[in-house]
């Protein structure tokens, strides 16, 4: 127990004009019940002024908790904005790391049974909690699944009611970056995160790589997140009309980067094609705005995909 305590944790936690979700998150760690470990705040150069704000904030002794503020200077997306602090803390000599999402509520126990996964099993790189629908009793995650064969990925229990049926410990295929801890030894085994991908599908390549170098991924359902949703790409039910290109291209790159057989190669080409007349039909289906902005998108999700374009979604 006394070696579990002597480890600092770094928190990673990426703002992007994001002030109120920041500092509602924020605030929930300092309710943590684990008291080892060092925020690192870091910024993709919000147009809003939430980043100031918060620097403010802190130095008028609102926040009850250390705090490394980094400021990127551009907008590097999810995996460029994390990577940053992640190598500022692994520099400091961090152990281990806890990306969280900025949206995030965390419960007062939410940090210790990562914690003590760790430490009970070397072999773990990475752990992750159960995460809830913020507000509610519904599960969001419980772990993740992924096909390697058509791309896709599932989240174990979405939109049940938790009534413990997720309440094991379990060997999953990854974790969500809403809420990812992991071990100092990933990052010099497997290395950071893809940054190219810019939004989406960078942790579940990490996760698979991670895997692929014999590390187990592990869900922890006593660590507890809230989380609200999406709210960078609109939230759930309101996706704004480049997430199927981010969705289309990147799962297809993920499947050419992590798997070695000619099969999963062409079988990810079909199902992209599958996978993008799906997102047409929702379009028109659900009545949903930009329809044209939208069509534009899946198609260049397509073309990027085909010809390895990477970053950033064009401006349409």
């Amino acid at each position: 127990m006394k070696q579990m305590m002597g480890k600092n944790v770094a928190i990673i936690i990426l703002n992007w004009n994001a002030y109120n979700d920041t500092f509602e998150c924020l605030k929930s760690l300092e309710r943590l019940t684990y008291p080892y470990f060092h925020v690192f705040l870091v910024d993709n150069a919000s147009q809003d002024g939430s980043f100031d704000k918060l620097q403010q904030d802190y130095k008028e002794g609102k926040f009850n908790i250390q705090i490394t503020f980094i400021q990127t200077g551009a907008n590097l997306g999810f995996a460029g904005g994390n990577n940053v602090a992640i190598k500022e803390a692994y520099k400091q000599g961090y152990e281990y790391f806890w990306m969280l999402n900025n949206d995030t509520v965390v419960d007062p126990n939410a940090l210790t049974p990562l914690v003590e996964t760790l430490e009970k099993d070397r072999q773990v790189g990475i752990v992750g909690s159960k995460i809830y629908y913020y507000g509610t009793n519904k599960i969001w995650f419980a772990g993740g699944m992924v096909n390697t064969w058509t791309g896709t990925t599932k989240h174990i229990g979405i939109k049940e009611e938790d009534v413990g049926q997720y309440n094991r410990q379990l060997e999953v295929d990854y974790i969500t970056g809403c809420s990812l801890f992991f071990r100092r030894e990933v990052i010099e085994n497997v290395g950071y995160m893809s940054e190219d991908y810019f939004l989406y599908y960078e942790e579940t390549d990490w996760n698979v790589r991670t895997k692929q170098k014999g590390f187990k991924i592990i869900y922890c359902p006593d660590s507890v997140v809230y989380h609200k949703v999406s709210m960078s790409s609109g939230g759930e039910q309101n996706k704004a009309p480049y997430f199927a290109y981010y969705m289309l291209r990147n799962s297809y790159i993920m499947i050419l980067r992590t798997q070695q057989s000619t099969i999963n190669k062409i079988f990810i080409l079909a199902c992209m094609c599958l996978h993008s007349l799906r997102y047409i039909t929702k379009i028109f289906v659900r009545n949903e705005h930009h329809k044209v902005k939208r069509l534009q998108y899946i198609l260049y999700g397509i073309l990027h995909a085909l010809s390895r374009k990477m970053g950033r979604h064009p401006e349409l």
